[in-house]
């Protein structure tokens, strides 16, 4: 086995392990499952609800919006946080310092993050089914193609953001804070809780250029009923545009991601962990 390929073996192990230790830590697993709870709170209130002219429940709409926050939360803004934590207690150094070891930390921070997207959608799925009426109805084998297709799409282009975003900032409390906050304005102009044909024109705009949006617009069509087409910005499923623009930003992620990664990692040197470990300690 050659070294690369070495490297990735022991960084997708480590993925796998790190993500099995989340299921065993009690301050992971609520966190795993409290906002699960809380979706399925709101869709179960909202299981009688109906949308006006569609024919279907507000539960049944927000159930793919769901998850597609679900997925671009855990890929992106917990991915970043993530690598942000790694880099000020020393990790990413150590993981620099040895042949390959950048590449089998993106394979593990990779898997890590897959495994938690999955665990988030099926754990949010199966109870869904009891809690929402109906809600596979209108699925048949290609709709669930194609919400396979959008889960995976949509991860593969959140992945890169994460690294990119990670790598800018020197802790997970800068990312907690300005992280926080764009994600609030991707939920807002991205509709993937409130139909983006209801949205100001100047957010409908902004939204079609977020991959939240356009995974969120893929998973209603797998799952809803044709005749919500009608709430959709131009009232048709665009299936070519939105895979062009997942595909467009996985492209740039992964062109982008791992040249701001190589140039954290030029950066970082046991004095500056040091100073960011003192400053944490400062805090404390």
């Amino acid at each position: 086995m050659n070294p690369t390929t070495s490297a990735v073996h022991a960084g997708a192990r480590r993925g796998w392990i790190e993500f099995r230790n989340s299921l065993r830590a009690p301050e992971d697993l609520t966190y795993y499952l409290l906002g699960t709870t809380v979706f399925l709170v709101v869709l179960w209130l909202n299981r009688t609800n109906e949308v006006e002219g569609t024919g279907i429940t507000v539960a049944l709409l927000l159930l793919p919006g769901v998850l597609a926050f679900t997925t671009m939360f855990s890929a992106s803004y917990g991915l970043a946080t993530a690598v942000a934590a790694e880099r000020e207690d020393g990790t990413l150094l150590r993981a620099k310092s040895v042949p390959h070891g950048m590449r089998g930390y993106v394979t593990g921070q990779t898997v890590r993050a897959s495994l938690e997207v999955a665990f988030n959608v099926v754990v949010l799925t199966v109870p869904a089914t009891l809690v929402v009426p109906r809600l596979w109805s209108a699925t048949g084998p290609t709709d669930v193609l194609l919400l396979a297709a959008a889960l995976a799409l949509g991860l593969a282009a959140c992945l890169p953001i994460g690294f990119a975003v990670g790598s800018v900032f020197r802790s997970p409390r800068a990312v907690g804070g300005w992280g926080m906050l764009v994600m609030a304005g991707l939920v807002f102009v991205s509709g993937v809780f409130v139909p983006a044909s209801q949205l100001p024109g100047w957010a409908q705009l902004l939204g079609q250029l977020t991959p939240m949006y356009w995974m969120g617009h893929l998973m209603r069509q797998a799952v809803l009923p044709e005749s919500v087409v009608v709430i959709e910005i131009g009232e048709t499923w665009r299936t070519a545009e939105a895979f062009g623009v997942l595909g467009l930003w996985a492209l740039v992620g992964v062109v982008l991601a791992p040249v701001l990664l190589r140039r954290m990692a030029r950066r970082e040197s046991g004095s500056v962990v040091a100073a960011g470990r003192e400053k944490q300690l400062q805090r404390v």
